[in-house]
């Protein structure tokens, strides 16, 4: 794999990761408006059929999504492939690929500058054995996934099954929020963190989800904005 692979592959799932945390977001959001505020609930009544359409839009979006980012399938990206190959190529966080990175965005000529240098002096390299700990933290997410919202996904949002009314709301209430926000946080924050390594040198830190905290609120703000502007 080459660099240019690696970092394809990275922001065609980042593009995923997004894609969930966006829709499960303003689906919860404007839920929420709803039923805490009447003017609100009776501004969404008078546009009802939008607003179901904008339900369910919001709602396949995310299962559509949260499927790809566990894609299974060999010839698909997947977050677990990602970290894989993250692991696999601990070279393209070395301080040579630090370097060239950082040369390459500040569109450097000539002999490296003094802070340059000290930079990537002190700057920390992963082995392949300090990556290792990404998928050890991952896989739980990936089997939450795989036995409560796959079957979802592919028996309803992706596929119009002929499972019974029952049998579909027995899947749905297998379903829990703090299910959904654990692996989304989760998720962003390994995207965060790889991101980190590669532009500061920094290990990765998946306990620190205040990148994670600052883009949820900002998305909620938005929503929360938007809705209460409407006539």
């Amino acid at each position: 794999m080459t660099e240019e692979d690696y970092w394809r592959m990275y922001d065609c799932v980042r593009g995923d990761v997004e894609a969930a945390i966006k829709s499960n977001y303003a689906y919860l959001t404007i839920n929420r408006l709803a039923v805490a505020d009447r003017k609100i609930y009776n501004k969404l009544q008078r546009a009802a059929h939008f607003w179901t359409l904008n339900t369910y839009a919001l709602q396949t979006t995310f299962f559509i999504a949260f499927g790809r980012i566990f894609d299974e399938r060999k010839d698909c990206f997947s977050i677990q492939k990602l970290i894989r190959a993250t692991i696999a190529n601990p070279a393209f966080f070395s301080k040579t690929a630090l370097r060239a990175r950082r040369r390459k965005n500040e569109n450097m000529t000539g002999p490296d500058p003094a802070y340059l240098v000290k930079y990537v002096r002190q700057a920390w390299e992963p082995s392949a054995a300090d990556l290792a700990p990404l998928l050890t933290a991952l896989t739980p997410h990936q089997v939450t996934f795989k036995a409560i919202y796959q079957p979802i996904r592919h028996t309803y949002f992706a596929h119009r099954g002929m499972a019974s009314q029952k049998a579909i709301e027995t899947l749905f209430g297998k379903t829990l929020k703090k299910d959904v926000v654990e692996i989304l946080k989760f998720l962003h924050t390994a995207l965060w963190a790889i991101h980190e390594m590669a532009w500061n040198a920094e290990q990765p830190n998946l306990t620190n989800f205040a990148d994670y905290g600052k883009f949820v609120k900002s998305l909620n703000t938005q929503t929360e904005d938007f809705v209460r502007k409407l006539p």
